[in-house]
């Protein structure tokens, strides 16, 4: 037995290929991945596929589909993309994330004559990231080489208020020749300890700091920003002029009501400028509670989806509470999925391009959806998908959305063209 695998040792989110030759013909072939994530020993993932060879006694993932396995389409990458735990010491494996070390992916090649091992190293980043933390005004990691230019990303994220997740984005972009700064908008020093009420010109000193700092030096400032992240990315775009280009992943619309966790906090806005609350949708919580007990009843996975969009639709102040996008003097890349279970963010992508069209938006813009999509991570192959993809909770199961092909194909696809979008000049 005879195997290649392109791109062995690359970047976390590259694609690999694997190649089997000189088996027997029809015989079979059981491959298996073990996997560790680095910052999380003893959390153990683990998927598998079963092929059976053709005459030429070859196999080429990329075309051969498993007769059994955790995936089931032609895809090298579905071994990675179909890791389910295996293993557990109650760790969790969004606490104390680092972008240091590499993954190493152990695979396993198995016929009735022979085994082969072949280890991947899938690094989250290039020799020459540097990683510099930022204090005072505002709490934040920058990612950058010596020589990446001027093109710097503002990278937010979303409700869950860890910035270090962030970090597994910013430091793959980052090796592609961006400053990329992560920073943190809530329960950090000096800022609201719910998603509650963020001032906005906590924003105004960062930009201030990326215009004044020798690294990133520069006046045109990009924002990349995911969920609530995405929310808040078109917010600070449709009011700062220096922002020029933003990718807005599972965003929405509207500003919506402060947040406490999964649900919503105080009756007062996410957002706030000079001491006042931005405009908002109040979100019902009684909606959900009731829309999720007709789920369990009916066996069905829940979610925060039908909660928004009835919301919105008893909401007596849409227009206000509506993020004016179209003030934007920005490049705009909207990422969506069709089955986002965590709000609405597809029909909100649908409507946010309605109005630029409608008024004649002059700056480019774009919406990618994702017929199968969910709400998952913007970035492929790092965080197992059946780990975040449905949850049991509160007696049922909670699914952010899609399928786990739909899901895989989606995060893979935007994230490259976020590359593209990001290192196109305006």
């Amino acid at each position: 037995m005879k195997v290649e695998v392109e791109n062995q040792e690359a970047l976390a989110d590259e694609k690999i290929r694997i190649r089997i030759f000189d088996l027997l013909p029809y015989s079979q072939l059981r491959v298996s991945l073990k996997m560790e994530l680095p910052w999380c020993s003893g959390e153990e993932f683990s998927s598998y596929a079963v092929f059976i060879a053709g005459e030429s006694g070859e196999i080429d993932l990329d075309t051969a589909i498993p007769i059994e396995g955790t995936y089931k389409t032609a895809d090298s990458m579905g071994l990675i993309y179909s890791l389910e735990q295996n293993k557990s010491e109650g760790k969790n494996i969004g606490e104390h994330i680092s972008v240091e070390n590499p993954i190493l992916m152990n695979l396993l090649f198995e016929t009735s004559a022979e085994t082969k091992k072949v280890q991947l190293k899938r690094h989250f980043k290039t020799d020459d990231i540097l990683m510099k933390p930022i204090h005072g005004d505002f709490t934040g990691q920058l990612f950058y080489k010596k020589d990446s230019g001027n093109k710097t990303i503002l990278m937010l994220g979303g409700s869950d208020g860890h910035m270090e997740s962030l970090f597994l984005m910013a430091a793959p972009l980052a090796s592609r020749g961006f400053n990329v700064l992560t920073v943190s908008y809530f329960n950090s020093e000096g800022l609201p300890e719910k998603l509650e009420e963020v001032p906005l010109e906590y924003f105004e000193k960062i930009f201030n700091w990326l215009e004044t700092s020798k690294i990133t030096d520069t006046k045109d400032i990009y924002i990349h920003g995911t969920s609530k992240g995405g929310e808040l990315a078109l917010l600070l775009a449709s009011r700062y002029k220096q922002i020029k280009k933003v990718v807005a992943v599972e965003p929405h619309t509207y500003c919506f009501q402060a947040l406490d966790g999964l649900t919503n906090g105080k009756n007062v806005s996410s957002w706030s400028y000079q001491g006042k609350s931005i405009p908002f949708i109040q979100v019902d919580n009684d909606i959900f509670f009731e829309d999720r007990k007709k789920d369990l009843v009916k066996g069905i996975p829940f979610g925060f989806t039908s909660t928004y969009r009835k919301s919105i639709e008893k909401a007596k102040n849409r227009g206000e509470a509506r993020i004016k996008v179209e003030n934007s003097q920005a490049d705009i890349l909207l990422i969506c999925g069709e089955k986002d279970n965590i709000w609405n963010s597809h029909e909100a992508c649908r409507e946010i391009i309605n109005h630029l069209e409608n008024c004649d938006y002059s700056h480019y813009y774009e919406i990618m959806p994702f017929e199968n999509m969910g709400h998952p991570l913007p970035i492929p192959y790092i965080i197992p998908l059946n780990f975040t993809l449905n949850i049991p909770m509160d007696g049922g199961v909670f699914t952010s959305g899609g399928t786990l092909e739909g899901n895989a194909q989606g995060q893979y696809e935007s994230f490259q063209r976020t590359i593209e979008f990001l290192q196109q000049n305006s």
